[in-house]
């Protein structure tokens, strides 16, 4: 299926991504697709061990390593094509996705508010009273932004995104529908059988480049700062509790939950349904698989994975002597009753 349409020649898009064409320079293609899906208007894309499985494509064209037999006749050769794949499907996104300034007449805009140059602001957005909004934001239908709030320049805000009041932003931050920025932390006290609501009155500051998926939940620190660091990126159904600070270019996957004040190191990855115990520490570049669970602290440059978090290896030998553990149960009973009898007959012989 063709989402968005392009237009450009062999040539046009080879000199966008730094590619060499081996074929026709002029073909025009429409489009980018899978090699299963795409057609002799589209061009495809295939990594040097997908080439064989490339054969058969009925793409016009390919972004390649190399050439290679049984391939299209009009090739792209790049040292990544994946990459180059990217370039061009960012550039169509780009366009897809463009809008003109526009401020919604449906929108409500509070008192001393600094608006910057080229903002979309759509029907139903929220904007409270001393917000600052950079320039080039995009701030979609039913958005709200709560008082004090600070967005940096080519910020994209998805419908239902709700920013509490005196949180943070910096440039090119991209939030997708329906995840808050900013509530409260869950911080109760017990007193007297009852549990007692500490207000929490931090913040959350977002820095640059950070994208965070849908229905995620990000909460305020209840005295300083909940911080999500540069080049973060942030898959769908995550949540940050108070105080966490997130490093650099940090991955994180759906389901990850962080509990109050973990502090996470940069590039660190955590794949789906990682979570980390209050107040632990995970050192810069550690990899967690899918599924744990971090009860302590972590010293970066390993992989984890377990319940409770140890070194992927040690993890992976408790998975598999956990696959014998039923047959070891029967060798265990046998050899309990094997004991029994030879006890038996000691007594007997003495």
């Amino acid at each position: 299926m063709r989402f968005f349409r392009m237009r450009c020649t062999l040539a046009e898009i080879a000199a966008q991504i730094g590619g060499r064409v081996v074929g026709d320079e002029t073909l025009v293609v429409t489009g980018i697709n899978s090699l299963e899906a795409a057609t002799p208007e589209q061009i495809s894309f295939a990594e040097e061990k997908f080439l064989e499985r490339a054969q058969g494509t009925r793409a016009g064209a390919l972004l390649v390593p190399r050439p290679a037999a049984g391939l299209p006749s009009n090739l792209i050769i790049c040292a990544q094509p994946f990459r180059a794949a990217g370039l061009l499907m960012r550039e169509i996104d780009r366009e897809a996705q463009a809008l003109e300034p526009l401020i919604d007449e449906r929108a409500v805009i509070g008192k001393d508010v600094g608006l910057g140059r080229k903002l979309y602001i759509g029907a139903g957005a929220i904007i409270c009273d001393q917000v600052t909004i950079g320039d080039n934001c995009r701030i979609y239908p039913q958005t709200f932004i709560g008082k004090g709030v600070r967005l940096g320049c080519d910020c994209v805000l998805y419908p239902g995104v709700v920013i509490r009041e005196n949180c943070q932003l910096g440039n090119r931050v991209i939030i997708h529908p329906n995840t808050v920025i900013g509530s409260d932390g869950f911080g109760f006290l017990q007193v007297g059988g009852g549990n007692l609501k500490i207000p929490q009155i931090g913040r959350v500051i977002i820095e640059d480049d950070v994208e965070i998926g849908a229905l995620c939940t990000i909460n305020r620190a209840a005295l300083d700062e909940t911080v999500v660091g540069r080049g973060t990126k942030i898959d769908d159904h995550v949540h940050l509790g108070h105080g966490v600070k997130v490093g650099h270019e940090t991955i994180m996957c759906a389901q990850v939950g962080l509990a109050g004040s973990v502090r996470i190191g940069n590039q660190v990855m955590l794949g789906p349904r990682v979570g980390a115990a209050n107040s632990i520490t995970i050192g810069d570049r550690a990899r967690l698989m899918a599924g744990t669970s971090a009860a302590r602290d972590l010293p970066g440059d390993q992989d984890y994975g377990g319940i409770p978090a140890v070194p992927l290896k040690q993890s992976l030998r408790q998975l598999m002597a956990a696959t014998h553990l039923p047959k070891d149960r029967g060798r265990l009973a046998a050899l309990e009753q094997r004991v029994k009898e030879l006890e038996k007959r000691l007594q007997e012989q003495s």
